[in-house]
């Protein structure tokens, strides 16, 4: 094997950091930078805006998701809530969505999105893993330690 050889994969991961430092200025300097031009949607609108009802009562979730439906067969909260927490769940646009709430002050302690695909979830439910309004945690089954069961979402403060 040639010395030029042996530095060509250097060589391009050189042009390679070069090009994309360049094209980052270029970005940083684009009519879109400076608000001149609307910047393009990268995703589509989530289905379920479940990061809108984070924070509030069980009144305003139920007005937001609609009406509440049956638990799941077998459900168990991994959470292990006192007796004056209750849950409901709601099944808006085909998502399963169970909110833990207070049932004297009636505010939500946490919502809990059902699904097994953790980038799905966030997709259609439209949350943000960074948010600086909850915590975004995932739930797993006690039996497989592995099996995604959900996202459990905890507001902030």
């Amino acid at each position: 094997m040639g010395r030029s050889a042996k530095f060509l994969p250097l060589l391009l991961l050189a042009a390679a950091a070069q090009l994309a430092c360049s094209r980052a200025r270029e970005h940083e300097d684009s009519p879109a930078a400076h608000g001149l031009v609307a910047p393009a949607r990268t995703a589509a609108t989530p289905a379920v805006n479940v990061a809108a009802v984070v924070g509030h009562s069980i009144d305003e979730v139920r007005r937001q998701l609609g009406p509440a439906r049956a638990l799941p067969a077998g459900f168990e909260d991994p959470m292990g809530r006192s007796a004056n927490d209750s849950t409901l769940a709601f099944r808006p646009q085909g998502l399963m969505v169970l909110a833990s709430y207070d049932a004297r002050t009636r505010q939500v302690l946490d919502l809990l999105v059902l699904g097994n695909d953790e980038e799905a979830l966030m997709r259609r439910t439209g949350l943000l893993a960074g948010a600086p309004g909850y915590l975004l945690l995932p739930v797993f089954a006690a039996s497989h330690r592995t099996r995604l069961v959900g996202l459990r979402i905890v507001p902030r403060g």
